[in-house]
């Protein structure tokens, strides 16, 4: 892999990748589109907020520009970076946030996929340092796992990547706290569903809070449903269908 100036490139650099990392590039960027649709459809990024990124290879990651409209993403809102945060190919600039993202593949290298997102629920959950940690529901253990609830730090910074890396070993989804929701995953639709999931763990936490106390399993059934986890650690394999993603 050979880097290159180009002079009419905003960022002038443009990476010559091999006919393989190429092919991992464009299904790289199809699947943030998909992604960044996905979600724009469910109001998870209202207004100009969050910011998805794909895994091309060991090195190399792609994701949402600087001020993208995730649920009309284009080829021109999509920026190819190593990961040491440096441009190789995009015409607009990379994610303030691309720090998090960077740290979540450096720390869990199976990730493919990371989605920074405001779902309303989680996001006033987050806003009010609220963990969510009280549902046992079965689909919530085996499908999202546990919501880490990483400390607040000013997006974009050093240190809340820092703070996000303290919980990335032992969890797929978490709260920012008064900011937002993460997810990561194998695949784009796991990352994507797993923002789905964290949304309704947020609504059926406040209902709950409503009615009563939450149902809470005895330590066999937990054990049980915590070993189906990690059989379906591959679940989300199909690509978000065009019926998912369309306008």
């Amino acid at each position: 892999m050979s880097i290159a100036r180009v002079a009419p490139r905003e960022y002038h650099w443009l990476v010559d990748l091999t006919p393989k990392l190429a092919a991992a590039y464009e299904a790289a960027k199809s699947e943030v589109i998909a992604a960044g649709r996905y979600l724009g459809r469910r109001q998870y990024h209202v207004a100009l907020a969050g910011n998805v990124s794909a895994r091309v290879s060991e090195d190399l990651l792609v994701c949402t520009r600087h001020g993208a409209d995730k649920q009309t993403l284009v080829q021109d809102d999509l920026v190819l970076c190593d990961m040491s945060g440096r441009k190789l190919d995009g015409a607009g600039e990379a994610t303030s946030e691309l720090n998090m993202h960077r740290e979540a593949y450096k720390l869990r290298p199976e990730v493919r996929m990371v989605i920074h997102s405001h779902p309303p629920a989680a996001t006033a959950f987050a806003a009010t340092s609220t963990p969510l940690d009280q549902l046992q529901l079965p689909e919530m253990i085996v499908l999202l796992g546990p919501v880490g609830l990483v400390q607040y730090a000013t997006p974009g910074s050093d240190e809340l990547a820092q703070n996000l890396s303290l919980l990335l070993k032992d969890h797929d989804a978490f709260l920012l706290e008064n900011h937002g929701a993460l997810t990561l995953g194998r695949t784009a639709r796991q990352a994507a569903l797993r923002m789905d999931l964290l949304e309704q763990n947020a609504r059926v936490s406040l209902m709950t809070k409503q009615l009563g106390r939450p149902f809470a399993l005895d330590h066999a059934s937990l054990d049980t449903l915590l070993s189906f986890r990690s059989q379906m650690a591959n679940w989300g394999s199909e690509p978000l269908s065009t019926r998912q993603t369309a306008d």
